[in-house]
C-alpha cells in the first residue's frame, strides 16, 4: 500500500463514525508545496469533539520503531499542549510495523525535556478510536 494511505484511511473511518453519532471530526489543511514542504496553517492534523471526547491529534507514519523528532514536531507539540490545557485529549498517532499507535503529548514534551530527539514507539499503546467510543457508550 502507497506510504501513508493505512493510516490515512483508518483515521477516516474514524472521523466517519465520529460524524455518524453526532460528532464533528475534521481535518486540517496546512499550505504545503508540491514536494509536500509545510509552509503555513494548522498546527496539527485532526481536531475530535463529541460531547464526552474532545481530542487533537496529528498522525504520523514511521518506518521502524522508533521516532526521530524533527522541529515540526516540537512545534506541533506546543501547540497541542495548549488544547490539552484548554481539556482536549492531545497525542500524537503512529502507523508503524503494522500497527497504529499512540503517545501523549505530555509524555513526549517529557523526552523532548531530557534533550531526547529520538523516541522508541515499543511504548505506545494501541490506537483504536472507535473501539473506545464504543465501549464507552456500552459502560454509560
Amino acid at each position: 500500500m502507497q506510504r501513508g494511505k493505512y493510516l490515512e484511511k483508518n483515521i477516516n473511518k474514524v472521523c466517519k463514525y465520529i460524524e455518524s453519532i453526532g460528532g464533528f471530526a475534521y481535518k486540517m489543511q496546512p499550505l504545503r508545496t508540491q514536494e509536500g514542504v509545510y509552509i503555513s496553517g494548522e498546527p496539527f492534523d485532526y481536531i475530535v469533539v463529541l460531547p464526552d471526547y474532545k481530542a487533537v491529534f496529528d498522525a504520523k507514519e514511521v518506518k521502524t520503531n522508533k521516532w526521530h523528532i524533527v522541529p515540526k514536531d516540537i512545534k506541533q507539540c506546543n501547540e497541542m499542549k495548549k488544547c490539552k490545557n484548554a481539556g482536549f485529549r492531545a497525542y500524537f498517532i503512529f502507523y508503524t510495523n503494522g500497527e497504529v499507535k499512540t503517545l501523549d503529548v505530555d509524555y513526549v514534551i517529557s523526552i523532548l525535556k531530557s534533550d531526547k530527539k529520538t523516541i522508541d514507539l515499543s511504548n505506545a499503546t494501541e490506537w483504536d478510536l472507535i473501539k473506545y467510543l464504543k465501549e464507552k457508550r456500552t459502560n454509560e
